[in-house]
């Protein structure tokens, strides 16, 4: 039989849908940072790592901390500033959010 062990991650990835669409990955961290301070407060942030863009600026991959991922989540969904941030799909695995579409 054979033994299953867990890859261990410190890190969580979460793909969002940016609404307009940004190709600047300092302005994504800054609207991460403002919305982290918006919902939490002045004393609230993290490490947050832009790993992709979309070409058209439609869609990012970022990489936080697996402590930090509800936070981050939270805030961006819940801020006002622009660009809007949409929770496309989050997980411990990055090649997962490969697939966003339904499989049939």
């Amino acid at each position: 039989m054979a033994n299953h062990y867990p890859m261990p991650s410190r890190f969580h990835y979460i793909r969002f849908s940016l609404s307009p669409p940004c190709t600047d990955p300092l302005i994504l961290r800054k609207t991460i940072q403002d919305a982290m301070t918006q919902t939490f407060g002045l004393l609230s942030s993290t490490y947050t790592d832009v790993l992709w863009i979309a070409d058209d600026g439609s869609a990012s991959v970022l990489r936080v901390d697996k402590g930090d991922a509800a936070t981050v989540m939270a805030a961006a969904v819940a801020a006002t500033n622009s660009p809007r941030l949409a929770l496309v799909k989050e997980s411990p695995f990055l090649p997962s959010l490969l697939s966003v579409d339904p499989v049939f």
